[in-house]
């Protein structure tokens, strides 16, 4: 049961994004009405990003990190860069709006794009998915 609660809030929030990043996107494209395949890896924690625990029951929370072209489109879509943002000094370029938060890193061949969204399962309300 916990694990189907899961898979379609992921899938709720997958939907979500995807709407915005097709509604956002820097180079329009023609709109389907369609679902498109994405790479979405979760983590399941209670506490903290910093400092997870195990999921407990009613204290679940959710990360959802995306890669590919769902991300390089939300990531075009919600600039600019954030100055100042940790990992800046590493290359990467970071860009947030409310909390999605997504990533550019240039040196990364498989996937230089990803980003971030959290869901706190217990209210249903989103949260950040990444700790910078």
């Amino acid at each position: 049961m916990r694990s189907t609660t899961f898979l379609l809030l992921a899938g709720a929030m997958l939907f979500a994004v995807a709407a915005f990043s097709h509604s956002h996107a820097a180079a329009p494209q023609e709109w389907d009405g369609d679902f498109h395949p994405a790479k979405v890896s979760y983590l399941s924690y209670s506490g903290s990003l910093s400092e997870k625990e195990p999921p407990k029951a009613g204290k679940q929370k959710l990360s959802l990190m995306m890669e590919g072209q769902l991300a390089q489109e939300l990531f075009a879509s919600i600039g600019p860069d954030q100055k100042d943002a940790c990992g800046e000094e590493s290359g990467l370029r970071i860009r947030r709006r409310g909390d999605v938060s997504c990533t550019f890193d240039k040196d990364s061949k498989s996937y230089p794009y990803t980003c971030y969204i959290g869901v706190d399962i217990k209210t249903g309300k989103s949260t950040t998915g990444s700790i910078c």
